[in-house]
């Protein structure tokens, strides 16, 4: 896959950019700062709606993956954990060429759950606040997402 045009800031790596349904949305582009991920993707023609906006499945989707990714490497889970719920609320409207970031925390862990929340940003504005409730695997287990990371940026 061809990167030319994606211009991602320093720090961001390609993340399975032919593989899975990322391969379909991409390219997705990952930071590692050791305690967190944080996702990112140019928006391009194909990421945009009839009214020239990134449609907000996109956007929705991507949190979903930063929120489960983050809170592997946060609660040093290994597996895939799996979106139980999700809701989000959409601030701003995300427009062609604009870098759009995803940030996730964890804020509790229990036995067989994980609460986070997240937030997206496109060139630093605002634009999406996500809940989540993520299953911790069971069968599930085998998945390590931290073999897929990147080096350690140090911004």
């Amino acid at each position: 896959m061809s990167f030319e045009g994606y211009d991602p800031p320093a720090g961001f790596h390609p993340w399975e950019p032919d593989r899975f349904y990322y391969g379909t949305i991409g390219p997705l582009f990952l930071q590692n700062l050791g305690n967190k991920v944080v996702f990112g993707f140019r928006c391009g023609e194909k990421h945009v709606n009839a009214a020239k906006i990134c449609h907000g499945g996109m956007l929705f989707t991507l949190m979903d993956i930063e929120l489960g990714f983050n809170a592997n490497i946060e609660t040093g889970i290994t597996g895939f954990l799996v979106t139980v719920n999700m809701t989000s609320d959409f601030l701003a409207p995300v427009k062609e060429g604009q870098w759009v970031e995803a940030h996730g925390d964890v804020v509790k862990q229990t036995r067989s759950l994980v609460f986070a929340e997240g937030r997206l940003t496109a060139d630093g504005e605002a634009i999406l606040r996500a809940n989540a409730v993520l299953k911790v695997p069971r069968g599930l287990a085998a998945y390590d997402l931290s073999e897929n990371l990147p080096p350690v940026h140090v911004p």
